[in-house]
């Protein structure tokens, strides 16, 4: 009868133990989807901070090649302060790679608020 007791003692404590492990693992689980959420509020906000509407649309451009001069006098300095963009000697704008994080940021959550 004593011998039934240890074993029955022992199976709690593993069924203690699977459950704290379980319990755990949930916690970690909600954890990393919360921080997940927030890194990505944090990131849009982060690409779009001190900019007016039409400034990545413009940054866009830029990057791409098609208006390496095609910058408002406003939008270059509102970019150029955020280090997304850099004069070149001939008077056009290239895009750094700052300002290609910040495009790649805006297309992912763009994508994601469409789905």
């Amino acid at each position: 009868m004593g011998g039934y007791r240890l074993c029955q003692s022992g199976a709690i404590k593993v069924e203690l133990m699977l459950g704290i492990g379980l319990a755990f693992g949930a916690f970690v689980v909600f954890v990393l989807a919360l921080s997940a959420a927030f890194w990505k509020f944090h990131a849009k906000a982060w690409a779009t901070k001190g900019l007016k509407r039409g400034d990545l649309h413009a940054l866009k451009d830029v990057a791409s090649g098609l208006r390496p001069d095609g910058l408002t006098r406003d939008q270059a300095g509102r970019l150029q302060s955020r280090g997304m963009v850099r004069v070149e000697s001939n008077g056009h704008f290239r895009a750094t790679v700052k300002g290609r994080l910040a495009l790649q940021i805006r297309q992912a959550t763009r994508h994601r608020e469409q789905h």
